[in-house]
């Protein structure tokens, strides 16, 4: 049996393992955050009483997304493979339709191992950092007049909706995501309000000095009114007055969305690769 560890034992090893190999791990800390240390959802490995291996799953409706990492004294000797085995057992195999296994795009190590593993490359994803001096000079002009405000219990069906919408996901399995999200969490998410209705959301998620971007969405009926951008703005000013760094994530395949992005001042940074894991 492992002995008793904590996520400071996960934040350490993360920290040595971006360094050694010079990357940025995507753990999705606010949901690590979420569920208890020594969580059944999460995997270890210990050596000489070091913990020396993480591998985290993480439910996102119907999928799972999967990232893990190696202290770089302990690998090849099979230990990331043997946890994986043991995190896509029969039990979640039988209960996501798509997993993706996740890794940096700058990462030698993770790309040698995906290589022999089986599984094909998906998708990209670019992580971009707002820089004030990267505002583009031609940047749309227009406004709008929104407010935020964070989002709240009977508002669990307009979040699915909204993210049924915005990211082509099906109906149930949005329902279902914001079905099992504590009231907590749905706070998080603030709606985007424009002369009384509610046409979008946005999340940001606090770690450290860095505030991310997350689930960012406007409705089609809305788009291309100023409003995206506005409550962009919004969201920047007010954590960078907070002291935070603003980052964010796009696909690779929405440029209208990248350049959105690029025209409010954030450029691209870093990549995170995904991979679908084959049967």
């Amino acid at each position: 049996m492992n002995p008793t560890w904590t996520w400071a034992d996960v934040e350490a090893l993360q920290q040595r393992v971006e360094q050694h190999d010079g990357i940025a791990l995507k753990l999705n800390w606010d949901t690590l955050h979420s569920r208890k240390e020594e969580s059944a959802a999460d995997l270890v490995e210990f050596r000489e009483g070091q913990l020396v291996a993480f591998l985290g799953l993480y439910p996102f409706g119907s999928t799972l997304e999967v990232c893990g990492m190696v202290h770089p004294d302990y690998r090849r000797q099979g230990i990331f493979t043997s946890l994986l085995r043991r995190g896509l057992n029969t039990a979640t195999l039988g209960s996501y339709p798509k997993i993706l296994l996740n890794g940096p795009g700058n990462s030698d190590s993770a790309k040698q191992f995906l290589a022999a593993y089986p599984c094909r490359f998906e998708f990209s994803e670019y992580q971009m950092k707002y820089t004030p001096e990267a505002t583009a000079v031609n940047a749309p002009s227009r406004t709008a007049q929104i407010t935020l405000r964070s989002a709240e219990e009977a508002d669990r069906p307009l979040l699915a909706r909204l993210d049924q919408e915005g990211f082509n996901l099906a109906a149930e399995e949005t329902r279902l995501f914001y079905e099992k999200l504590t009231e907590e969490e749905i706070r998080q998410n603030e709606l985007i309000v424009h002369e009384g209705e509610a046409v979008g959301k946005i999340r940001v998620s606090r770690r450290e000095r860095e505030a991310w971007i997350y689930g960012f969405v406007v409705t089609s009926s809305h788009r291309g009114q100023g409003i995206g951008g506005t409550a962009l703005r919004q969201v920047v000013e007010r954590e960078r007055a907070k002291g935070f760094d603003v980052w964010l994530e796009v696909a690779l395949n929405n440029p209208q969305a990248k350049k959105l992005y690029e025209q409010a001042g954030f450029r691209v940074c870093r990549s995170q690769d995904y991979y679908a894991y084959l049967r």
